[in-house]
């Protein structure tokens, strides 16, 4: 299921503000009930620009916009404009998480200012995406050129992830009683960008004599690729492979007291099912749905490792807290994983219980 109602811009991984004015405002403003509306078009989505057939939304999520990083179906580039209704067009755009750890140039120049930079132009530093404000009303997404990233925040990035607040705006679909299709706007509050994702805000000024007093905009927009990827805190380094040293010592449970660890993880970036079939595989019945769900596991390795563990090597919850066994066990470390199934990539921790 698609929405139609189109929301935000989105962007993806530099984290920036850009204040542009836009050219053609109206002589007065009533300041009344200011709104910004904002549409887009797929520039080079198959079928053409005029088609745009490959702009999807989460059926289970409505209004998170889905792109595809790696280009393989939906296509690179989107463009998005802005309108102001009742106000001066003095758009600020934003990306969230401003404090974005993976970019490393803020301002490509580009040969050709009215398209999105080439691979070429781009360089190797941008490997999730751009965000280029072509002007105060129109704003430039261009998908991963390297392969398709995810972005996974960590440090002051995850933590303004896990605390912004913000209000997204969508259609929700439906049929009257003589059975014509509706959109009907809903508006949710919501806390927290996911892992893989990010918001982009845009804001504009509605009181003349409070500047500090706006109107702002979000769309949150999911970065998907082939296969998803597993994030875990702490974890074994994967590199140089086959390493087994433990990375954190706990005390082996009582049975008065039970000896426990939070650890911190998922996945991100899982593609959309497509089938019924393989929707199913996946936990859902929804065509078009995420499943960006883990499984985490405990084991003496990662090839024994089983769903939620158990009283020889400690069990673990759907959240990721472990519970160390009462009898520390022989062989040692044990394994924990998180695990995503379809397909099957994990993270994994060695730990040792004493």
């Amino acid at each position: 299921m698609k929405l139609c109602l189109k929301i935000l811009a989105v962007a993806v991984i530099a984290a920036f503000t850009y204040s542009l004015t836009g050219c053609a405002s109206p002589p007065s403003f009533t300041y009344s009930n200011v709104s910004i509306a904002l549409s887009e078009i797929c520039s080079d989505c198959q079928g053409g620009a005029a088609a745009g057939i490959y702009l999807q939304y989460d059926p289970t999520r409505p209004g998170v916009l889905l792109v595809d990083g790696g280009g393989n179906q939906q296509g690179g580039s989107i463009q998005f404009t802005a309108t102001v209704s009742n106000a001066p067009s003095n758009l600020t755009w934003t990306l969230y998480p401003t404090q974005n750890l993976l970019q490393t140039n803020p301002s490509p120049t580009c040969s050709t200012s009215s398209t999105p930079c080439s691979p070429t132009e781009l360089g190797s530093g941008w490997l999730t995406g751009t965000f280029i404000v072509q002007s105060g009303n129109t704003a430039w997404f261009q998908n991963a050129v390297i392969g398709g990233v995810e972005p996974i925040y960590v440090g002051e990035a995850l933590a303004q992830a896990e605390t912004m607040q913000y209000t997204i705006t969508y259609g929700q679909p439906g049929v009257t009683n003589t059975g014509l299709p509706t959109i009907t706007p809903e508006s949710e509050t919501v806390t927290g960008i996911p892992q893989g994702s990010v918001l982009l805000g845009v804001s504009v000024p509605n009181n003349p004599d409070n500047p500090s007093s706006v109107t702002t905009a979000y769309q949150l927009m999911e970065i998907y690729a082939s296969n998803p990827v597993v994030y875990m805190t702490p974890q074994t380094p994967q590199k140089p492979s086959g390493l087994t040293d433990s990375v954190l010592s706990l005390a082996r449970s009582t049975a008065a007291t039970p000896s426990t660890f939070q650890f911190y993880g998922g996945a991100a970036g899982a593609p959309p099912c497509e089938t019924s079939t393989t929707c199913g595989a996946q936990g859902s019945t929804t065509v078009g749905s995420v499943d960006d769900s883990v499984i985490w596991e405990v084991g003496s390795s990662t090839a024994t490792a089983i769903a939620g563990g158990n009283s020889t090597y400690g069990t673990i919850t759907t959240t990721g807290l472990y519970t160390a066994p009462l009898v520390p066990p022989s062989p040692q470390p044990v394994v924990v994983m998180a695990s995503h199934e379809q397909p099957s990539v994990y993270d994994y921790a060695y730990i040792t219980i004493y």
